[in-house]
Formats: structure tokens, sequence, C-alpha cells
């Protein structure tokens, strides 16, 4: 039984979470910047937290990062985590 109430958050995920998100799947930083559509540097300038992507390739990375199958998770006391979904591998 689960002890805790999650909130699926729609918001964009930091960092941190890019950085666990693309581990969790399995994916290099060229994996996830090619179905993101962005250059390489970009997601390891933004992992390394040296730079700060445009919304519009925030969105893209998260996108991305949802299709492979991952979610960020937000409990009630604002904690932030990423869940792996049903949709991997689809």
């Amino acid at each position: 039984m689960i002890d805790h109430v999650f909130v699926i958050g729609r918001s964009l995920m930091d960092r941190r979470l890019i950085k666990a998100a693309r581990a969790a799947l399995g994916w290099s930083q060229p994996d996830l910047a090619e179905r993101a559509g962005v250059q390489r540097l970009v997601v390891a300038r933004y992992e390394a937290g040296t730079q700060t992507p445009h919304p519009k390739t925030m969105v893209r990375l998260v996108e991305a990062l949802r299709a492979g199958g991952v979610e960020e998770i937000v409990r009630e006391d604002g904690a932030k985590g990423i869940v792996l979904t049903s949709n991997i591998g689809k």
C-alpha cells in the first residue's frame, strides 16, 4: 500500500530530474538530444547547470522523456521525482 499521495506534475522538469529521467530510460545525452530534436550540447550544458535552454527547448526535452515513458511526480509537500510509466517501449 502506498502511503503518499502523488499528483502527476505538468510543470517542466528541472535539470536534476531531466538527468534522472534520461538515466532511468538508459538514454545517453545524444539519445535525448536526438529524440528532442536539439543539439547534444544543449542537454550537456543544462544538466551541468551552465545554461538554461529556451522554454520551447525545455518543452521538447520534457516531451521526449514523456514519450519515452517518464513522468514527473510532485508530492503534496512539494517534493519532486520521476516515475516510469506504462508507455515504455511504445
